[in-house]
């Protein structure tokens, strides 16, 4: 919740200087997935954050179904479930896919969670 007012604060910010015409949809996530992935991660499984990408994309399928009249730009990093997600995301409902998936690297590739 913490990081998500922070960003919000940012994106605000942009909006209000006319840097950005949007405020930008920041989906939630689920607090026990996520420390569910915390914990897979603290014993090495290399899948951990797997349910949380999956989730990300259950959330983001569910949006999008109720906004059809609007394009979607779905951005994240490779570290967290996000490259996956975004992976699903164009496995997904064509009128529901992003228009654009921009993913920032943030750790090496090999150990990149994807399909």
């Amino acid at each position: 919740d913490i990081s998500e007012q922070k960003t919000f604060r940012t994106v605000q910010q942009l909006f209000q200087q006319a840097v950005l015409h949007t405020i930008p949809s920041l989906l939630s996530g689920s607090l026990r997935i996520g420390f569910g992935a915390v914990v897979k991660r603290c014993f090495c499984h290399s899948d951990a954050w797997e349910d949380v990408g999956r989730f990300k994309n259950t959330v983001f399928q569910e949006y999008a179904s109720l906004y059809r009249e609007y394009d979607f730009i779905f951005c994240g990093d490779n570290g967290q479930g996000d490259l996956l997600a975004g992976q699903l995301m164009m496995e997904g409902p064509e009128e529901d896919r992003p228009i654009a998936i921009l993913i920032h690297q943030v750790v090496d590739l090999e150990k990149s969670l994807t399909l």
